[in-house]
């Protein structure tokens, strides 16, 4: 493990002068181009999927409650760190602030409801963690963080994305949980499940978002090689397009 943070530390300081004038390296954007279908065009309007961007925050800024209080289940959180951030963040020695360094958005997870949780909670995954609801959207305020929300959320199925967000962390629920090969785009958990026993034992926190996605009827397209020697990061989710689908016929359009 070691090795590979050093490899990213490395990285990260030679390409320093690649870097854009506010986030991330711009010789990563070939890397985290939206992945575009061609038979999406077949698909009826009303169940072409895409993200919009509705909010956004700045850690530190006023206006916090107000921008809780516009979050809805189903929003995506897209976390964000100026590149001056995130070199500081490294610098301390807070290795997790690699992928702000790299990438546009360094984390993301979305908001669901738990049973129990008076606010709404975040489905993520993290390294030496693995997919979990610890967090609710109380700790948002600590972040720098732009908001998603899918055009069509109200026609997911929201018991199978329950589902999801329970199966996924029995599944996992320790650092084991965490899945170290997707991280690197050498091989993804499973994206696409279409039944319990099919949702993956490891999930990074992009990937755990897209698979939740499908299992409730949402296909978006987010991986171009079937998961293989492909790096799903936070923006290719966000800048995803894709449609609803019959979940009882998965895979295939209405």
């Amino acid at each position: 493990m070691k090795s590979i943070q050093g490899l990213l530390l490395i990285i990260c300081l030679t390409g320093t002068a690649c870097s854009q004038s506010n986030r991330g390296l711009l010789v990563m954007r070939w890397m985290e181009k939206p992945v575009h279908s061609e038979d999406i065009k077949d698909v009826p309007e009303e169940k072409r999927l895409h993200f919009d961007k509705v909010g956004g925050y700045d850690k530190g800024d006023e206006g916090f409650p107000d921008v809780m209080q516009s979050l809805r289940e189903g929003d995506v959180i897209a976390y964000r760190m100026t590149t001056k951030e995130s070199r500081g963040d490294i610098a301390r020695g807070r290795l997790n602030s690699v992928g702000y360094r790299l990438l546009d958005y360094g984390h993301l997870a979305i908001l669901t409801q738990v049973e129990g949780s008076e606010y709404l909670r975040l489905l993520s995954s993290q390294s030496f963690k693995g997919p979990n609801t610890e967090e609710d959207v109380c700790t948002l305020k600590d972040h720098s963080f732009d908001v998603y929300r899918l055009n069509r959320w109200d026609k997911v199925d929201l018991d199978r994305f329950h589902e999801f967000v329970q199966k996924s962390q029995e599944k996992a629920g320790n650092w084991i949980g965490y899945d170290f090969s997707g991280m690197f785009g050498v091989w993804n958990s499973n994206l696409r499940p279409k039944e319990a026993k099919a949702i993956g034992h490891d999930y990074i926190c992009s990937t755990i978002v897209a698979a939740a996605l499908y299992y409730s009827g949402a296909d978006m397209k987010v991986s171009g090689r079937a998961g293989w020697l492909d790096l799903v990061s936070p923006r290719q989710v966000v800048m995803s397009h894709g449609h609803l689908f019959d979940i009882n016929n998965a895979g295939q359009k209405e």
